[in-house]
């Protein structure tokens, strides 16, 4: 198995993150709430989006790739306000042939790692449905602890299902 690179995300990454996305919402029992259909950002909006967080201090949106493909995705998106800008928000994604071999790991390191080093950067937090327990091992593995659990947060395909809030303090 390659190591896949992990790197900053650049604008020309957009279109492969944007057929990255719409790959996995279609996926049947996704665990991202969004619906097909819903997600309609355009190639000139998702680069505008990397621009964005390459410009703030406490934000970075990281894939690993593979022989010039995009594998995995993950973003921290710091937040706006004086009072929140300690705080980023994690969000990750790892194609379905890639999942199980290191790569969400990967990603997660180099992300933390960043994290520490800004300067500003001090909790991470994410939301993960209650249902994706490979995903909560993942960032369990990585010290995140769950601090609470949001009941019925997301109705999909027909049924409520609740997800948690997993937070690190660096």
């Amino acid at each position: 198995m390659k190591l896949p690179l992990i790197r900053e995300a650049r604008p020309e990454d957009a279109e492969q993150l944007l057929a990255n996305l719409r790959r996995l919402i279609a996926e049947p029992d996704m665990n991202i709430p969004l619906a097909p259909g819903e997600f309609n950002l355009t190639l000139e909006e998702e680069r505008q989006v990397l621009a964005d967080y390459a410009a703030a201090v406490n934000s970075i949106f990281l894939v690993a790739e593979v022989d010039g493909e995009i594998i995995g995705a993950l973003n921290l998106k710091g937040g706006t306000r004086q009072a929140t800008r300690h705080t980023a928000v994690l969000g990750l994604s790892v194609s379905q042939a890639w999942r199980g071999q290191g790569v969400g790991s990967a990603l997660m390191s180099q992300a933390i790692a960043w994290a520490r080093q800004t300067g500003v950067v001090n909790r991470l937090e994410l939301y993960v449905y209650a249902r994706n327990q490979a995903a909560i091992a993942l960032y369990g593995k990585f010290g995140f602890e769950i601090e609470g659990q949001r009941r019925r947060a997301i109705y999909q395909n027909g049924e409520y299902l609740d997800d948690l809030l997993m937070a690190l303090l660096l």
